[in-house]
């Protein structure tokens, strides 16, 4: 494809300092891995600042969103296994960041909620967010943006579809 050959040929170099992968066969998905390596180095940067580290902002944030809920609607909404969640949720308990306690209802359960400490953190873990959505998309035009969000949504349908049919 001619787009792939201005990758290569000069037009789109890859960044060899940029930490990420390059493939020939697969430019787009390279430089995609890299945006997403680099976002994330920078989101770790900025979440160690108040003491957290990614995905800890996000429980964070889902639990000020949709209140105390059982640990396995964490699990569903995070879409990794549940031995990961559950470590990531341990690491927060042990910090004071949320609570963790077996549900009234169903003695398997355990419902998680924000503890007072975890509330107070996140005001500034919407700053920081927004903060990571200025220095991501802060050299890009509004123009360019609405393309760029519109084609990622587009690819993310596509993904999805894929998936569902396997």
């Amino acid at each position: 494809m001619a787009w792939q050959q201005k990758c290569y040929n000069g037009d789109m170099k890859t960044d060899k300092t940029h930490p990420g992968i390059s493939i020939k066969e697969a430019p787009f998905s390279s430089l995609l891995l890299q945006v997403v390596r680099a976002h994330a180095l920078l989101a770790t940067e900025l979440f160690q600042q108040i003491g957290i580290v990614p995905p800890q902002e996000v429980v964070l944030l889902y639990l000020d969103e949709h209140g105390p809920c059982p640990q396995r609607e964490i699990v569903r909404f995070m879409g990794r296994d549940r031995s990961t969640v559950t470590n990531t949720l341990q690491a927060m308990e042990r910090v004071g960041l949320i609570c963790r306690e077996p549900s009234d209802t169903d003695r398997r359960a355990l419902i998680v909620s924000l503890s007072e400490k975890g509330r107070a953190l996140v005001p500034q873990v919407r700053r920081i967010w927004a903060e990571i959505e200025k220095k991501t998309i802060g050299s890009l035009s509004e123009e360019h943006l609405l393309t760029l969000m519109q084609g990622l949504a587009q690819i993310r349908a596509g993904l999805a579809e894929e998936l569902r049919g396997k």
